[in-house]
């Protein structure tokens, strides 16, 4: 029979374990923007509350600067490029999301590697680098695995999501895992992906 003595020990137990808030305080997600016929592709990162819901919200992106124009001639130019996602961006309807809790430390290697890549990218294009190149390249930065950013970001969150479940934490990797990945595209598929292009790009 439990007695008080041993309900009270059992209590004090329980407060002593460290709980999922208390090991994950933080969080980063990937999301898709429903915005025209591609989407859009970003990150909200920050600190979680008690019950596992995000209490802070920082954004982070790469889409290119001139509105309309820009996103026309980067189909085949490199554009200038804001690293920031644009006020009328977070307010679209997110089509999807994956969200990831964190540890401090891991929280302290995300911001690192966003400021890493920020410093690096400063210019947009529909085939050399995109936002879906953007996010991969963080999402890499963290020790996950990304699929091909050559897709629509309506479906390039889905399968970042979908490829990486098996982790339910980033692993110890993510100590080395490197801040810049430069990845080259074959002109073969760059010519594949101009003859599938519709009339908008993705930012």
């Amino acid at each position: 029979m439990l007695t008080r003595h041993d309900a009270a020990s059992i209590g004090a137990v329980a407060q002593a374990q460290p709980t999922e808030a208390d090991e994950y305080p933080y969080y980063v997600e990937f999301r898709v923007a429903v915005d025209g016929v591609y989407g859009h592709s970003y990150i909200a990162y920050g600190r979680l509350d008690l019950l596992g819901r995000p209490a802070t919200a920082t954004y982070a992106d790469i889409h290119p600067t001139g509105d309309f124009p820009s996103m026309v001639l980067g189909h085949f130019f490199s554009m200038e490029a804001a690293t920031i996602p644009e006020k009328d961006t977070l307010g679209y309807k997110i089509a999807s999301r994956f969200r990831r809790p964190l540890t401090a430390a891991e929280y302290r290697r995300l911001t690192s590697v966003i400021v890493c890549v920020r410093a690096v990218h400063h210019s947009w294009s529909v085939l050399a680098y995109n936002c879906n190149d953007f996010v991969a390249e963080v999402a890499r930065g963290m020790g996950m695995q990304t699929p091909t950013t050559l897709s629509l970001p309506y479906d390039f969150i889905p399968r970042l999501q979908a490829i990486n479940e098996r982790t339910l934490r980033p692993t110890s990797s993510l100590a080395s895992a490197p801040v810049k990945e430069i990845r080259q595209l074959s002109q073969s598929a760059r010519s594949q992906m101009v003859g599938a292009l519709p009339a908008l790009s993705p930012r």
